[in-house]
Order: structure tokens, then sequence, then C-alpha cells
């Protein structure tokens, strides 16, 4: 019978320290610090929950100097050409290698389309668009 207690008290001692943790976490910043990500489906790198040190791109910049986007926009090629999905196979490939590239040379632990990303807090630094950086980074 006291087991039975003993056990009362330590699951009702672990449901406050969990409801204790939820209460003081802000469910709208939690682990994000300055910075909220607004659409995560437009973050390239890193994870748009846990990040200290984001950074923007233009996408749409840099995949025009991207030799296989080239060749599908020159060749008027659309999503039902089969060549079309592999040349843009090569080039999300050679976008992601080239954001990657530049994030690690930039420590920055989260790369996003701009606008996805913002300030949360009015300390926070601005957040630097680095689509030159991502366009130089191209292989």
């Amino acid at each position: 019978m006291w087991i039975a207690r003993v056990q009362t008290v330590v699951i009702a001692t672990l449901v406050l320290l969990v409801v204790g943790w939820t209460a003081l976490a802000d469910p709208a910043e939690a682990g994000v610090g300055d910075y909220t990500c607004d659409n995560p489906s437009k973050v390239y790198y890193g994870n748009q929950r846990l990040f200290q040190r984001p950074a923007t791109v233009d996408c749409d910049r840099v995949y025009a100097k991207i030799p296989e986007y080239k060749e599908i926009l020159s060749r008027r090629l659309t999503d039902k050409d089969p060549q079309y999905h592999l040349l843009m196979k090569k080039a999300s490939k050679r976008f992601s290698a080239a954001v990657k590239k530049m994030a690690r040379a930039k420590k920055h632990d989260l790369v996003a389309q701009a606008g996805a990303v913002r300030k949360a807090k009015d300390k926070a630094k601005d957040i630097p668009n680095r689509t030159d950086e991502v366009i130089k980074a191209l292989d």
C-alpha cells in the first residue's frame, strides 16, 4: 500500500514538473531566442525551431545563376518533360550545396527565403541577406 502512495507522489511530482516547464516556455518563441520562423517550408538550411544566427537568401536570384536551371529556361522545359526533372534535381543539389557552404563559412545555423524569418525581439541583430555569398559559393 505504501508503494502505491510513493508511486502516486512520484507521478504527481513529474506531472507538476512538466506543467511548470510548459508554463515557463513562451509557445510562440520556444527555442528560437531572438528570432522566429514564420514559414518553415522556406527554410533551406537548419532547424526552424532551434536557431540563433539566421540569414536569408533570394532563391530566384540564386537559381538564375545555376547552369542546369538556365537550361530549363532556355529550352522552355516544363514538369511534363523528363529532362526537366533531371535538370531540376541537379539544380536543387547545387543550390543546397551552395547554401550549406555559405552557412558554414559565415556560421549561420539557419538559412531561409527572405521574409520567412523575422526578429522576435527588438534587441536582436538585423538578419543579413546572403544571396551574393550563395551565388559565389555555387560550384
